[in-house]
């Protein structure tokens, strides 16, 4: 969905608790100069963000639904799911987020040390600063390569060295399932909703992932999802509303990182969601 004047929700979008390129409250500055009044902040496998970007949403006038996006993996594949509306004070939830941070830790060092191998030096203090206290993950590492000149973007760092497949590619230890991430999402009082489905090619198992696992969505609306491929996961929504009896839910984002990279370099802003269907959403989290 693009930009309307009746569209003013956004429900993917990073800052620098995880992989963004914006911590919390420049964010939410951003959203209100662009005037969306309903955001789900979904860092990578953390909600450290949340907690700034709600006090900050306060002060502007935006709704900030609590949300994460998980890195799962799906028969060798990785997958995203989409957790909103996840209570952000829940301890064993809080429990399992910290050892997911302590693994990603031990991958970045795993990376270093594959860079070393190859002749590109980077300390983990640089990827740590890089972090700036959030989640550390590929893309922090991605940019120390650039910063260093080794490449000259993160598309190019990931497509030489940090890609699935290429010579300082590191697994994680241990990948969270599709139906763990649905589990923990209504767990602590959220929906679990599909990542940009459009990337898996895995279209044939979505109506599954919902009657069998329980998930509760599809992210219909996606920066990178062309008129085809939302009419394609609307006609889905739709199939396994007739099969379950019951609400699918459709919801969508412009997953902002940043201006200047991503997979596609777009401003905040652009790519919205309908807010028929974030009352929706937020309706059924009441």
């Amino acid at each position: 969905m693009r930009e309307t004047e009746a569209a003013t929700s956004d429900f993917h979008m990073h800052s620098t608790a995880s992989d963004g390129g914006y911590s919390p409250r420049q964010l939410l500055e951003k959203c209100h100069a662009v005037g969306l009044t309903q955001i789900a902040l979904t860092d990578h496998d953390t909600i450290d963000g949340v907690y700034e970007a709600t006090e900050v949403g306060q002060e502007l006038g935006i709704r900030v639904l609590p949300g994460i996006e998980f890195s799962c993996v799906y028969k060798g594949k990785s997958v995203h799911m989409l957790g909103l509306g996840v209570d952000p004070t829940h301890s064993e939830f809080l429990s399992m987020l910290k050892k997911q941070r302590e693994m990603r830790e031990r991958r970045m060092t795993k990376m270093l040390s594959k860079l070393a191998a190859v002749g590109v030096r980077v300390s983990a203090d640089e990827v740590l600063a890089e972090a700036d206290g959030g989640s550390i993950g590929r893309p922090h590492v991605a940019k120390v390569l650039v910063r260093h000149g080794v490449v000259e973007t993160v598309a190019e760092a990931f497509d030489q060295y940090l890609a699935e497949g290429k010579p300082c590619y590191v697994e994680k230890e241990k990948e969270m399932t599709i139906q763990e991430a649905i589990d923990w999402t209504h767990r602590v009082g959220g929906l679990s909703i599909v990542a940009h489905p459009g990337y898996y090619g895995l279209d044939h198992v979505l109506i599954d992932w919902i009657t069998e696992y329980h998930m509760d969505g599809i992210e219909v609306y996606h920066r990178d999802h062309n008129s085809e491929d939302r009419e394609r996961y609307e006609a889905l929504c739709t199939e396994a509303e007739q099969k379950t009896g019951h609400t699918i839910y459709r919801t969508g984002g412009s997953d902002f990182h940043h201006e200047t990279y991503g997979r596609k370099q777009e401003p905040l802003g652009v790519t919205r969601l309908q807010n028929k269907y974030a009352d929706q959403v937020l309706q059924a989290l009441k």
